[in-house]
């Protein structure tokens, strides 16, 4: 009787381990799903954003300077 006992404790064990394993193996692809859509977000939405406006800056500080700026930018 002990012995089974003892086995029917191992298996226990062994159900539990699995089922927190799977808990973990679910919270992790979870993030990485989250991860995957904040990314994709970003790069579709907001970096083109964000590189159009550097380009125009640049297009203005280009101009700027060819036209030999603003009388303001002679005194500084």
């Amino acid at each position: 009787m002990g012995e089974n006992n003892n086995n029917v404790e191992t298996i226990l064990k062994w159900i539990v381990l699995v089922i927190l394993a799977v808990v973990a193996m679910k919270i992790v692809f979870s993030v990485f799903a989250i991860a995957w859509l904040a990314g994709g977000f970003l790069l579709t939405k907001v970096l083109p954003l964000v590189v159009l406006v550097w380009l125009v800056l640049k297009a203005v500080e280009w101009m700027k300077g060819r036209n030999g700026g603003t009388p303001a930018d002679m005194n500084s």
